[in-house]
């Protein structure tokens, strides 16, 4: 029988305030019991936000990536992640970004800023973030570019209390709450301040050429203290690498292929994406498949186009985990690029160079 929880704040919580705090609203214990069984090698990850289109987000992926296709580049995305674990759509995981990023010649390199939104169990959990960054670029070559970026944010936590239960609140015959439908009482002392504000920074780097890339990033690479003064470290590290090949004969090849893996290290939880783009002309398609290391967490499928200055993608996420009854994932990507040029080795300023791989050029 598929899982149907009336909120997936549960586990967010869990490891955003501290292993004090279980659960909260109208949760029955035996859901919640094997809730955490399921979700909590997934839930460990969120704590820096994941999109299935990393390719179609190179800010949050990369620091290093900015003003990588010249632009201006804006960048929209949006994902909607497990929506049957709630209450409608936003019951799940919720996120919106939004950047831009733009190569400077003057600079020898390029700027970019992102914001992001994180919203868990319809804003029960709401995190905030803004961010801003600087690449310097190094023309190796005609044939080779190295990207080094390093990057500050600003974070704005908060966190509805009053939502969330605990395990003193367990009554062996009613649960957590009362016959009449009140919570039971606890013992524990909410924090001083239900909001955060913290700074943290980032740092990456990034190898290409006309076919190839590769990437280094690391976020959060500052400690910051939980609501209950507790100092954690949730230093991200991403490995990323990629290809782009056209397929088929004679000068005009429309059919292209970009095969692309995705590393991601944090709070010793280890996953892995690994896919595929395939075009064909401004059109493609695409699969990937997610690996936790321990199980297969999803299949995800997508199709998108290039047109102009606009980019357009949609993902799908099929989960193939033991969670069930979670609607899998949605995810949106609008990338507007206000250029003629086809990347930052290669403005009509600096000719001979080659431009970086075409899936990055969005």
């Amino acid at each position: 029988m598929p899982i149907k929880i009336n909120s997936l704040i549960i586990l967010h919580a869990y490891r955003t305030l501290g292993k004090r705090l279980i659960t909260m609203s109208q949760l029955k214990l035996t859901h919640f019991l094997l809730y955490i069984g399921l979700l909590l090698p997934s839930l460990a990850l969120s704590q820096q936000v994941e999109f299935s289109q990393f390719y179609a987000a190179p800010l949050h992926l990369n620091n290093a990536m900015a003003g990588i296709s010249y632009g201006p580049r804006v960048a929209i995305n949006y994902r909607n992640q497990w929506p049957e674990l709630g209450d409608g759509p936003g019951g799940g995981f919720s996120t919106y970004a939004i950047s831009y990023d733009q190569h400077i010649e003057k600079l020898h390199g390029g700027i970019g800023v992102m914001m992001t939104s994180d919203r868990i169990a319809n804003n029960r959990i709401v995190q905030n973030s803004i961010s801003a960054m600087y690449s310097f670029q190094i023309r190796a070559s005609k044939k080779f570019g190295i990207k080094l970026g390093i990057g500050g944010s600003y974070h704005h936590q908060y966190i509805n209390w009053y939502d969330l239960l605990f395990f003193d609140q367990i009554d062996p015959l009613t649960g957590f709450f009362q016959s009449i439908g009140v919570p039971n009482n606890t013992n524990e002392i909410p924090p001083g301040d239900f909001n955060k504000h913290f700074f943290n920074a980032n740092a990456g780097a990034v190898f290409f050429s006309n076919r190839y890339y590769g990437g280094i990033a690391a976020h959060n690479i500052v400690p910051v203290k939980d609501y209950f003064g507790d100092e954690t470290n949730r230093t991200r590290l991403a490995l990323n690498g990629g290809a782009f090949y056209k397929l088929g004969g004679g000068y005009e090849k429309k059919f292209w292929l970009s095969p692309q893996v995705l590393y991601v290290y944090q709070n010793n939880f280890n996953q892995i994406s690994v896919g595929s783009l395939i075009g064909y002309d401004f059109f493609y398609t695409g699969i990937w498949m997610r690996h936790t290391m321990n199980n297969i967490d999803a299949v995800i499928s997508g199709v998108g186009f290039k047109k102009g200055i606009l980019r357009f993608g949609y993902t799908f996420d099929i989960n193939l985990s033991p969670l069930k009854g979670t609607a899998g994932s949605h995810e949106f990507s609008f990338v507007f690029n206000f250029t003629k040029e086809e990347s930052s080795l290669n403005p009509k300023s600096v000719q001979g160079f080659l431009s970086c791989p075409y899936y990055l050029d969005f």
